[in-house]
């Protein structure tokens, strides 16, 4: 990786995130026709591939995102938030579109709350994202694909931004995210596909053994070990830590006591981060994991990421 001047560059979804805690709501949810105070807030870029760019380049790294916006007061908030953090945006106007934004809240007892809106994600596609890659991806050592159950249009173009990247030694990174109710063999397939082609892999317990249908972590270990033994496997499992394969053989790494959460939002993204930032420094993989643990951690608690 050391002979790319770019670190790392994602594609996906984004939006301008208002993120505030300590909301009284209950695990019912929020009770209509009432006026509920939260405490305090921030306005962040937000989104998957988003946050990944923006915690590497806090942790030292250079990154680089593609999106969609509209023309719109909002779209001009998000690249200057991007800017703010160091992130090379390219982001795509069209005056059509409205960008979109998301709130989030969080109650005392951690649990959260998101509302979204805009019509800019919806829009981004192949045609606009291809050419930027295209141009790009010579010059980076990591491509991050977060959110690909939701890029419904990048489907049919999945393995052709694999073979982009493999031409140019970029490695994938694939983070698929949820998998929607109701979705149907052959996406699933499209994902397995991609996932296969990529170097890590680093998904959350649910959405690993849903994706390849087993019961277990250990299970899901075994089963890509015998289809990519080059893959390298990280599956996040909340406060139980992660666990990361060895030769077909999952190894745990514990998750760390959190004294308050404060926002939950992001934290596997920046999971996924704190072990791609490790792993670019050519560090252990057990030493990687732990330290996606603390990064998300810290994220958690509100905290300053710590240093590697």
């Amino acid at each position: 990786m050391n002979n790319k001047t770019l670190d790392a560059i994602s594609f996906g979804s984004c939006y301008v995130d208002t993120n505030a805690s300590e909301y009284p709501f209950a695990a019912t949810g929020i009770p209509v026709e009432t006026e509920l105070v939260g405490g305090a807030y921030q306005v962040v870029p937000g989104g998957s591939a988003v946050n990944f760019c923006m915690l590497l380049q806090a942790l030292g790294l250079n990154t680089s995102f593609v999106g969609m916006i509209g023309d719109d007061p909002n779209g001009e908030v998000l690249e200057e938030l991007l800017q703010e953090q160091g992130v090379k945006p390219a982001l795509v106007r069209r005056p059509e579109l409205l960008t979109n934004i998301s709130f989030g809240m969080t109650n005392p007892d951690g649990e959260h709350i998101m509302l979204v809106a805009g019509t800019a994600n919806a829009a981004l596609s192949p045609e606009v994202v291809l050419p930027q890659l295209e141009a790009t991806l010579p010059s980076v050592a990591l491509l991050f694909m977060g959110g690909c159950f939701k890029l419904k249009a990048f489907w049919p173009a999945y393995k052709d931004i694999a073979a982009m990247a493999r031409k140019d030694n970029t490695h994938i990174v694939v983070d698929h995210n949820r998998i929607p109710a109701g979705t149907v063999a052959a996406t699933l397939q499209i994902v397995r596909e991609l996932v296969l082609e990529a170097t890590y892999y680093l998904p959350s317990r649910q959405e690993f053994c849903q994706l390849w249908e087993v019961e277990t972590i250990e299970e899901g270990v075994r089963l890509l070990y015998e289809k990519a033994p080059e893959l390298t496997v990280v599956v996040k499992d909340g406060g139980n830590g992660a666990y990361y394969g060895q030769k077909g053989v999952a190894q745990h790494v514990p998750g760390l006591k959190v004294q308050k959460v404060l926002n939950l939002t992001g934290a596997g993204d920046f999971f996924n981060a704190g072990v791609m930032r490790a792993i670019v420094q050519e560090r252990p993989l057990s030493e990687a994991v732990s330290y996606g643990c603390q990064v998300a951690a810290a994220k958690i608690q509100g905290k300053e990421a710590p240093r590697l």
